[in-house]
């Protein structure tokens, strides 16, 4: 019995290591009150379709030294996209994913404390992440695999899309 707790303990305590308590919040009035600067076929996944958002700070733009100020909160609307009947791909006339219904809403914030004690060991600077589910619960997602995949872009302030956002 004595081996059974111990074994069922040990098994909360690793799930509760592997939760991650965001410290990024899902912007409740984002839709209304952020711009949406762009959407595009998502490039690392083949069969996903993305909405980008920005809030009043981060639309302004990166400052002369190519960063985003603190305050920037960028959130992505991450879709499947429709496919036919042999599971390709539909496009548009245009070409582009057609989006189908959203799977997961992801949030980036930069903030000067973020870059202090960082939530990982992967360095993307002053910025953190947060992944939602549409039901607006946190998603439970390896967030280290989307820090990782931005941790190389260090001449963009981490932001694939910042060459989108207007310049001072």
């Amino acid at each position: 019995m004595r081996r059974k707790l111990f074994v069922v303990a040990s098994l909360v305590l690793a799930v509760a290591a592997t939760a991650e308590e965001p410290r990024v919040a899902l912007p409740a009035d984002y839709k209304e009150t952020f711009v949406e600067y762009l959407s595009l076929d998502r490039i690392m996944n083949p069969d996903q379709f993305i909405r980008l958002f920005a809030n009043e700070t981060a639309s302004r733009g990166p400052k002369t030294n190519g960063e985003l100020e603190n305050g920037s909160v960028l959130v992505a609307e991450v879709y499947s996209v429709q496919k036919n009947e042999a599971g390709q791909v539909k496009t548009s006339k245009l070409g582009r994913r057609i989006p189908k219904e959203l799977l997961l809403i992801a949030v980036m914030e930069k903030q000067e404390s973020f870059g202090i004690g960082p939530a990982s060991t992967i360095d993307i600077g002053n910025w953190d992440m947060a992944a939602y589910l549409p039901s607006w619960e946190v998603a439970t997602k390896n967030l280290d695999a989307c820090r990782a995949c931005h941790a190389r872009l260090t001449q963009r302030d981490f932001v694939f899309s910042i060459e989108h956002l207007r310049s001072p």
